[in-house]
């Protein structure tokens, strides 16, 4: 039997992979479903993937009840705060352990930027009702922006995940081959 060492870059793979997951589920699961409740069917900023309008901003925050208002501001926003860091790391380590592009780094580092943009201004809007035109303009422009990225880099990742499937199956016939 041979044992096999596992390199301290794959452990923080799969680490920040499973933290990247559970702070995902509780989110979506529990907390944003929680929050949408009291909105008549209205989404989150988060959620709201292609933007929405200054109206549109206005009346979701109108619209919450002072416990969902709690929770995103005291439990999902914190936790979204989290979530980029989370992320970023794990689709850094994937993209890094499959490629020798080392700049396609920076997608998952601009993601996290948009990100806590949209975070920061969510955290405007909520705490001030009357928030302006330019805050919710630009709260929509990071969500989008965000959203473009994130399947950006899903993308990214599927494509080197494929190549590096492909390679190690081509070395292993080659090294099967030379025996």
């Amino acid at each position: 039997m041979t044992t096999r060492k596992v390199k301290a870059d794959t452990v923080l793979l799969i680490v920040f992979g499973i933290i990247t997951a559970v702070i995902c589920a509780v989110m979506n699961l529990y907390l944003i479903p929680h929050i949408e409740a009291s909105t008549d069917g209205m989404k989150c900023f988060d959620m709201s993937v292609l933007g929405y309008s200054y109206e549109e901003a206005k009346t979701f925050v109108g619209s919450l009840s002072s416990e969902s208002l709690g929770i995103y501001l005291n439990r999902q926003l914190p936790l979204d705060f989290v979530y980029p860091i989370a992320y970023c790391v794990f689709f850094s380590l994937c993209i890094l352990k499959m490629t020798k592009r080392k700049w396609l780094v920076c997608l998952p580092v601009v993601l996290a930027v948009f990100d806590y943009t949209e975070n920061i201004c969510s955290i405007i809007m909520l705490k001030n009702a009357d928030f302006s035109q330019e805050i919710a303009t630009l709260a929509r422009c990071a969500t989008t922006a965000k959203t473009m990225l994130m399947y950006a880099v899903f993308i990214v990742i599927i494509v080197l995940l494929i190549i590096f499937v492909v390679n190690k199956k081509k070395a292993n016939k080659t090294n099967d081959g030379e025996k």
